[in-house]
């Protein structure tokens, strides 16, 4: 019984909300910075080291004593040292010696100038010699200093530096995504449970792509950049703001519509309130029938108060809960769900009640 008191607390509080959001943004940044794709090429790479000569090495900014202690531990220097051939050949590259000498993309940037960030997403085909010099030199001298300080090193244990790397830089972004990532994260459940009724995804740029192209992993991995997902039945939810997704029958016409409000200051969760009735004024005055669905991270004995005096909205979801809780998001999924599934005919497609 406890257990159980503890796990409804433990939901309904804003650090569970927080630390929530925050695991699903790492995941889906580390999928996005791709590192273990670049750790596997360097793998692959480490398999024709013969190709690579090292007696230039001091031109590098490899210290002899690194050097010497690398080869003691049996590690392959393509693994830890940046050969200036690699990032020739390879530019994008880049991304894993600069985790490997622990540097976030400023932080390199701050010492060798440059695109750094648009080099390791390929947009660069050719780094110029003297860059590449500055970058090769850079990075190995930060290694070196970094083995030269270590009491020993496995080969094993390289991608765990390369992660933490990659984690104080997303850590960095963190800071400015709260509020993006819970829209993200609310996303992320609807496409989950409409799997079975996704046709295409439609994108920013106004590209598309079919749902049996991507599949729902590829689909998850871009889901802030969604514009439109397109449902069976002539259905497509449309991701903007005021509401943040709008679901909408073969006629445009609202069907369900949800605002999601992430924000964690108390102080101004009955500001947030106003600004969720408003975001749903143009919905409702296309349908007066649509479903309103407000989705709070911050629920405050007073804006609790104010919700159940008032019903401005027709459900009412805990931001932490719907992350979490199974049953949760089933019923916050099957609002549209059954509209999709279920479609009675009427008005503009109504939904059923």
């Amino acid at each position: 019984m406890q257990g159980g008191s503890f796990h409804q607390s433990l939901l309904a509080s804003d650090d569970f909300a927080t630390y929530s959001l925050r695991s699903s943004f790492f995941v889906r940044q580390l999928r996005a910075v791709n590192l273990w794709s670049a750790v596997k090429e360097v793998e692959r790479l480490a398999e024709v080291s013969h190709g690579f000569t090292w007696s230039a090495r001091a031109q590098w900014g490899i210290d002899e004593l690194a050097w010497g202690r690398a080869g003691q531990w049996g590690l392959e220097p393509l693994k830890l040292f940046c050969h200036p051939r690699v990032l020739a050949e390879q530019p994008r590259l880049l991304l894993y010696y600069r985790t490997m000498a622990l540097l976030s993309r400023k932080g390199l940037a701050s010492l060798v100038g440059g695109e750094v960030a648009r080099i390791e997403a390929g947009g660069v085909d050719a780094i110029k010699e003297d860059f590449l010099h500055r970058l090769v030199v850079a990075l190995n001298s930060i290694v070196s200093a970094m083995i030269s300080a270590a009491a020993e090193l496995a080969d094993h244990q390289l991608p765990g530096l390369q992660f933490a790397a990659a984690g104080a830089t997303i850590q960095g972004s963190w800071n400015n995504a709260i509020g993006a990532e819970g829209e993200a994260a609310v996303r992320t459940v609807l496409v989950r449970r409409l799997e079975k009724e996704i046709v295409q995804a439609v994108w920013r740029d106004g590209s598309t792509s079919f749902f049996h192209e991507i599949g729902l992993t590829g689909l998850i991995d871009r889901v802030s950049d969604l514009r439109v997902l397109r449902l069976t039945h002539g259905y497509h939810l449309k991701f903007a703001s005021e509401p943040d997704a709008s679901l909408r029958d073969a006629a445009d016409v609202p069907q369900v519509a949800i605002e999601v409000k992430a924000g964690s200051d108390p102080a101004g969760a009955l500001e947030r309130l106003g600004a969720a009735m408003k975001s749903f004024e143009n919905d409702c005055s296309a349908n007066p029938r649509v479903k309103t669905v407000y989705v709070v991270r911050c629920m405050t004995p007073e804006l609790r108060k104010r919700i159940d005096e008032t019903r401005p909205f027709d459900y009412t979801f805990s931001l932490a809960e719907l992350l979490a809780d199974d049953r949760t998001q089933r019923t916050f999924a099957n609002l549209l769900v059954r509209t999709v599934v279920e479609p009675r005919p009427g008005p503009g497609g109504a939904a059923p009640t």
